[in-house]
């Protein structure tokens, strides 16, 4: 998905927003970050480091994968249910 994990490019980012549906709000929350520190990875003032890209890749994996999320609507807090065969 990034050519180097170490240092996504914003261009990288903007695709992986697209193909996942998200807002720019969306992806800040998803990602832990505020919205204004997402902006300046998406305009390149700042570099997304590994940690976030790792992050994005499991969000993109997860959306791939079709696993169910289901979110508690009380707290807001994320559910992720995995089958063990």
């Amino acid at each position: 998905m990034f050519q180097d994990i170490n240092k996504p490019e914003p261009e990288e980012i903007k695709y992986w927003m697209t193909q996942i549906n998200f807002t720019i709000h969306e992806a800040s929350v998803a990602l832990g970050i505020s919205k204004r520190q997402f902006l300046r990875f998406l305009s390149g003032d700042t570099e997304a480091k590994k940690v976030h890209a790792l992050a994005m890749q499991m969000i993109w994996i997860l959306h791939d994968s079709n696993k169910d999320i289901v979110k508690k609507k009380s707290t807001g807090l994320k559910k992720i249910k995995i089958p063990i065969k």
